[in-house]
């Protein structure tokens, strides 16, 4: 077996991978974006943040979590190995359109910090509380998403 893996693997992680988008791509918006926000704030999840000790600005010690990041949490194994530029750029607009409903559900809320080059998220008091319920898919879908 190669260093670094083989084709063969890196075929099969990108199957794998363009079998989950293909899934993701079908859901309903307001799933779509209850399965982001679980992986990315739930329970166990890198910017969980119950403390609330993301910051607002500043360094980016303490950052929320980049559509990039939440992207690769949604891969498989989270992992996107072997992905070309134009699935991972499919995958991150498919985060990014559940990012944007979970933020006008006021569910998430960004930041930006001043060593980023963009914004990062961060759940909301409302946001850790419907999560918690397991209510994101009924709160965002209540907006009119179709």
């Amino acid at each position: 077996m190669a260093l670094f893996g083989s084709r063969g693997d890196r075929s099969a992680e990108a199957a794998e991978l363009e079998a989950e988008i293909e899934r993701l791509d079908q859901l309903p918006l307001p799933a779509l974006a209850a399965e982001v926000m679980a992986k990315a704030f739930g329970p166990g999840a890198e910017w969980e943040d119950p403390e609330e000790e993301v910051t607002v600005g500043g360094p980016t010690a303490r950052a929320g979590a980049t559509v990039a990041e939440i992207a690769t949490e949604m891969a498989p194994d989270g992992s996107t190995k072997g992905a070309d530029e134009r699935t991972w750029l499919r995958l991150q607009r498919l985060v990014a359109e559940a990012v944007q409903v979970l933020e006008h559900a006021a569910l998430i809320r960004p930041q930006i910090h001043l060593a980023m080059e963009g914004l990062d998220y961060t759940p909301t008091r409302l946001g850790r509380t419907v999560l918690a319920a397991g209510a994101v898919a009924e709160v965002v879908g209540s907006e009119r998403i179709p």
